[in-house]
């Protein structure tokens, strides 16, 4: 099948994503910021015809949080060496599921993501992203307040119905859900206080909250 005919598929009924507005077209072949709608429709419509809506809808956020890592710069001391794998860590669940193994073994900036499972933060040292349900969120922020700034990337799943709409200062990134939509929101004050760097086309799919200098 080709490309373009990937990209054209519906995810399913009713759900949209940040990622709608781009049109399908010559640009999607250039090494620009197209290329996360591209790889997010790739991932999460090649199977699109299998499973139920709530499997769809994981795949879904698993597409945005491979392809959100791939727009994100870690600061050159965070990793010991040039083979060492980027780790995705689960904190104490997994909110989303089997779609997990849809980013197990990928590549993000020239190293292939391993994932774990974390109890608290202190086993989070060596954590690059930290993935945090919406029913784990009141737990981390408890235990976020008196922790160091480090280049940790944290991930909020807030796209459940009776999920809150804010996740609080210690999240970089939260997945959010209005009506049938889903998209990102950005804290790039604190993803600045932990030496953490978007690209900048990464920032105009989101919406930037607390954006102070």
């Amino acid at each position: 099948m080709e490309f373009r005919s990937l990209t054209e598929q519906p995810i399913r009924k009713g759900i949209k994503t940040r990622f709608d507005d781009f049109k399908t077209c010559p640009r999607f072949f250039r090494p620009r910021i197209e290329l996360i709608a591209a790889l997010a429709w790739l991932l999460f419509t090649v199977n699109a015809a299998a499973g139920s809506q709530a499997d769809r809808v994981d795949r879904i956020k698993a597409a945005f949080i491979l392809n959100i890592a791939r727009f994100v710069s870690w600061p050159p001391e965070t990793f010991e060496s040039k083979d060492e794998q980027l780790l995705l860590c689960l904190y104490r669940s997994n909110p989303i599921h089997q779609a997990v193994g849809l980013i197990q073994g990928e590549m993000v900036s020239g190293r292939h993501v391993s994932i774990t499972r974390v109890d608290n933060l202190t086993e989070s040292d060596s954590c690059h992203i930290l993935l945090i349900a919406q029913n784990e969120l009141r737990s981390y922020l408890k235990e976020a307040r008196s922790g160091p700034i480090a280049p940790l990337l944290t991930i909020a799943d807030l796209t459940e119905p009776d999920a809150s709409t804010h996740s609080g200062s210690d999240i970089m990134i939260s997945l959010v859900r209005n009506d049938t939509r889903i998209g990102f929101e950005i804290n790039l004050t604190r993803s600045r206080q932990a030496g953490l760097k978007m690209s900048s086309q990464l920032l105009k799919l989101a919406t930037i909250v607390d954006d102070t200098p």
